[in-house]
Order: C-alpha cells, then sequence, then structure tokens
C-alpha cells in the first residue's frame, strides 16, 4: 500500500510571511534531515516506562499511537495521555520522565473513560477530553481544577488564549451528523456555535443488512483505499492559533478556509494529482481483508461467556450476541472476493491521508504516493502558497527511527519536532519519545 508525501501549504492567509520564513527556509533548503538528540530523555528506562507496550498493541487497531498521544506546554515540557493506563504523564524540557496523574474512576480527578489530551489553555491549563464530552482541567503539576461536560463528542480543540477553546462537536441529526464548530469559554462554560454542516451517519452493520451492503458494494463500485470506512470520506477540519479554521475533502481535494465568526473566506483546490490504484494495491487488500475477517472470527470464538473481558466488551452476555457478529464476518468472508477486482474499487486514492499544523502557521498535508518511499523513511515535501503555486520541493529523512505523521504523535514546536516513535531493527521495546533536530 502506500505510504504519504508530505506537503506544505504556506498561507498569508494564516500567519504573515515574516513569522514562517524560519521553517520555510529549511524546507527550501532540504533535505531536512531529523537528527535525534540522543540527550533528549537520557535518564528514563523506557523499557519499564512502555512496558505495556507489546499488549496493548492492538488497543485501538490501526490507531494504537493514539495512546499515547502528545502536547507540548509553552515551557518544553511534554504531555502524554497514556490511555491503556488511564493516566496523563508529564516529561521535562529535557525529555526526562517526571511525574504521571490521574486514574481509572469516577472521582473528580480520575478518567471513567480513556482520556486524550489537550493542549494547554492560557499558558497554565492542560485539559483532557474523553468520547463522552467530559473535559478535565488540571494545572501544570496535574492538580485537577474543574471539568466541563458537553452534550456532544467533541474532538480537535484549540485554545486561542482568551479564555476560549475552539472545537469540533458532532451531534446525531436526523440520518447523520451535524458538525459544529464552537467556541467555549472555558470560565462560564457557555458556548458559540460559530458554523456547521452535515455529514452522513453511515450504515450500521447488521446480520439482516449484511447481504444488501455486500449487494451494495457490488453494484457501486466504489471501495476505496486504504480504508473504505465512512471516516475517511469525511471532511478534515484544521484549526489555526487565531481563531480561523479550515475544512478539507480528502476525496476532491477541496479546502475551504473560514474567519474567526465562521465566514467562508476562500474555496479552492489543493494542487495535488491523486494516484491511481494498481492491481497490486487490490492484491494486497483482498489478502488484508480475508485476514481480518479471519481474525475476527477467531477472536470471538476465545471470548468467554459471561467472563470480564466479555461483558466489557458486549452490552450482551448471551452467545447469541457474539454468533451474530460471528456470522456477519463469516458472510464477508464468503463474499470476499468482491475486493479481488479492481473493478470494485474508486480509481484513485484520496488526495490526502493526514494534515497537521505546525507551529509557524504552515498546513502539512499528507498525500499517497509509492510504497518505495516506505522502506527509505523518506517523505517527500512539497510548498504552497495560498494561491496553490508550489514554493519549494524537498524530503523529510530519518535514519534511526519509523516515523508516523499523525497530530497526536507528530509535533513541530520551536524549530524541533517531538514525536512518539520506534527505533529501527531494535530488538527490545521500541518505542521512545524523541526529539528531532531540523537540519539541512
Amino acid at each position: 500500500m502506500k505510504k504519504a508525501i508530505l506537503i506544505i501549504l504556506i498561507s498569508g492567509l494564516f500567519v504573515s510571511f515574516g513569522s514562517s520564513q524560519k521553517l520555510l527556509d529549511i524546507y527550501k533548503n532540504g533535505p531536512v534531515k531529523l537528527v535525534p538528540d540522543k540527550s533528549y530523555g537520557a535518564k528514563n528506562n523506557w523499557e519499564t516506562l512502555f512496558n505495556l507496550y507489546y499488549d496493548t498493541l492492538n488497543t485501538h487497531g490501526q490507531f494504537r499511537e493514539m495512546d499515547k498521544k502528545i502536547i507540548i506546554a509553552p515551557d518544553g515540557s511534554v504531555f502524554m495521555s497514556h490511555n491503556n493506563r488511564y493516566e496523563i504523564w508529564k516529561f521535562s524540557p529535557d525529555g526526562n520522565f517526571v511525574k504521571s496523574f490521574g486514574s481509572k474512576g469516577g472521582k473528580p480527578n480520575q478518567f471513567p473513560m480513556r482520556p486524550d489530551i489537550q493542549p494547554v489553555v492560557n499558558g497554565k491549563y492542560v485539559f483532557t477530553s474523553d468520547v463522552n464530552g467530559r473535559l478535565k482541567f488540571f494545572d501544570l503539576d496535574g492538580n485537577y481544577i474543574k471539568s466541563i461536560t458537553l452534550k456532544y463528542m467533541a474532538f480537535n480543540f484549540q485554545p486561542l488564549n482568551n479564555g476560549e477553546i475552539l472545537l469540533h462537536g458532532m451531534v446525531l441529526w436526523k440520518a447523520g451528523w451535524r458538525n459544529i464548530i464552537v467556541k467555549l469559554n472555558v470560565t462560564s462554560g457557555s458556548e458559540n456555535i460559530i458554523h456547521d454542516y452535515f455529514t452522513d451517519y453511515g450504515v450500521s452493520l447488521t446480520l439482516k443488512n449484511v447481504d444488501s451492503l455486500i449487494t451494495l458494494i457490488k453494484a457501486k463500485r466504489n471501495i476505496r483505499l486504504p480504508d473504505s470506512s465512512p471516516f475517511m470520506s469525511r471532511p478534515v477540519i484544521s484549526f489555526l492559533r487565531d481563531g480561523q479554521f479550515i475544512i478539507s475533502n480528502s476525496m476532491t481535494g477541496g479546502m475551504k478556509v473560514y474567519s474567526t465568526n465562521g465566514k467562508e473566506k476562500l474555496n479552492t483546490k489543493m494542487d495535488i494529482e491523486p494516484v491511481s490504484i494498481t492491481e497490486d494495491d487490490v492484491k494486497q487488500n483482498y489478502e488484508k481483508m480475508r485476514q481480518n475477517y479471519l481474525k475476527a472470527i477467531e477472536d470471538l470464538k476465545k471470548i468467554p461467556l459471561n467472563s470480564d473481558e466479555h461483558i466489557q466488551t458486549f452490552p450482551s452476555t448471551s452467545n447469541e450476541y457474539i454468533q451474530r457478529y460471528i456470522n456477519i464476518n463469516q458472510k464477508f468472508l464468503d463474499n470476499s472476493d468482491i475486493y479481488k477486482d479492481i473493478k470494485n474499487y474508486y480509481p484513485y486514492l484520496p488526495y490526502f491521508s493526514n494534515i497537521i499544523l505546525d507551529d509557524e502557521g504552515n498546513f502539512l498535508v499528507f498525500e499517497f504516493t509509492g510504497k518505495e518511499d516506505a522502506v527509505n523513511n523518506v517523505f517527500n515535501v512539497i510548498a504552497y502558497d495560498n494561491t496553490g503555486k508550489k514554493l519549494a520541493r524537498t524530503s523529510f529523512t530519518c535514519d534511526d527511527y519509523d516515523l508516523s505523521f499523525s497530530e497526536s504523535t507528530f509535533i513541530i514546536s520551536k524549530g524541533y519536532v517531538y514525536a512518539v516513535a520506534k527505533m529501527k531493527n531494535y530488538t527490545g521495546m521500541p518505542l521512545r519519545l524523541v526529539k528531532f533536530k531540523m537540519t539541512n
């Protein structure tokens, strides 16, 4: 399957040219080499700190990096949400472990559900969120301050350093979702919706409709790579520090820029040529899908009735519930030949896989490209201005670590890259919190 190219959109809409000059110069003078700071976190025993790494690889399936999301505080400290422990960890500016706070539970300073760490508010609070809209605020020493509970799921938080937080919320609405962009006042808890749009809810998979879904896939011939889930085709929200925001579409390459009051300022299209899928891509996907269904069936059969694991995983403790999902996966396994024919696929990969903003206002867009880059751990970089004009072409390279470009685990701050990364060719526990110097 394809790996990602890093594309950088430098826009005068977001920051002045002078403020982004330093990073733009690095990009222009590339290739950009990421050199790990070997003194960073030198006192840590990583094997002990991340001793549950191998036990929790599949906690979130392919999104397991989210288990260790990081944010950077103004003084260079790093806060990490360690999901499988229901804890927040603090690392000092030199990368050494300082403390953990929080635990699983219902007390104010505890987390009833897995917490995600969110950025620093007003330079003095970090906060967490969970899938039920609970926001919990702590000072930078980990002391509990207050909670705010929203009436909707919330994602993509951006503190505005004026007592407000810009966020993206989702509310069930008829047959779909109402997406809302909200300004939340941290002190009062008041909310102001400045923009909204609607997306499809998607079809809930049941034993009754599995046959019709298989028929629909065959008829529409729109299986998408690398991920056919409805989340892949949903618009991507990117918040800017000044309160503006961007809504991008990975299926069309479209990009809209909105002002701080939610009004559209720019409607354009990224200068990206989508990549055609190949027979090799289809073959890999076919084999992957078959293995996924086989493993799902195998795992379901292993769950003993009325065990703690069973009760936590399923809302019903009856064997009938488990058998229903075994039957669903068996149906898809029996019809897995639909993934074998390239005619059943959408002909192109998405325009991008992910978007990240660096701390100088540069818009980082990850485009799918050839798989040879995965082997070499090289990520090509193209710089654009706000009209789509290319400003520079370079590449990111890293010799020592396998990188995962994600807004949760890869952060550019003050000319450095902070990342949750895996050491290459390491026989022990490979995961590290790393600080990279960006150099040419």
